[in-house]
């Protein structure tokens, strides 16, 4: 988690939105022990129960205080400070649609960061959903085809990695 934290280096004020969040369990757990101002989630299929959930079972497990506001699912994302898209960007049906969402929701030097399983040496399919999983210079190519700044990549562990993106 600090790890994360340490790559990712959001304020208490800044504004996060994470697409393709789940139950938002990794979201939840960041912004419980490095709070943001607020934390918007998007994920069609998860209800606010859900998201409140994980928030009590977080809370209650660590001992800390939720201090982040959270929404879930908001009409238009917008002057977001960071967008996070864990372990989903190959999911998405339309990225380059989703690229221009993400671009237009960032403020000016906004951060994007993706974690996201890769392929190392021959094309690889996620576990879970059988769906093809990128080399790391395809999302890369891709980011920056959107107007989007490539700044790093850190490794997670053996098959995931964070990349980030500036505005």
């Amino acid at each position: 988690m600090k790890e994360f934290y340490d790559f990712g280096q959001w304020k208490k004020e800044d504004h996060i939105a994470s697409i393709g969040c789940g139950y938002g369990w990794w979201e939840v757990s960041l912004c419980l022990h490095y709070p943001a101002q607020h934390l918007m989630l998007v994920d069609p299929l998860v209800e606010q129960e859900d998201i409140q959930d994980s928030i009590d079972y977080f809370t209650e497990k660590t001992g800390l205080v939720w201090k982040t506001g959270v929404a879930l699912n908001p009409e238009s994302l917008q002057n977001q400070d960071q967008i996070w898209v864990f372990n989903a960007w190959h999911e998405f049906e339309d990225r380059i649609a989703m690229l221009a969402k993400i671009k237009s929701a960032l403020n000016e030097n906004g951060i994007v960061i993706i974690e996201e399983e890769i392929s190392k040496t021959e094309r690889l399919q996620h576990e879970g959903c059988g769906k093809d999983l990128f080399f790391e210079q395809e999302i890369i190519d891709e980011f920056e085809q959107a107007g989007l700044q490539y700044v790093a990549t850190q490794v997670k562990d053996e098959v995931a990695i964070y990349l980030k993106f500036r505005k």
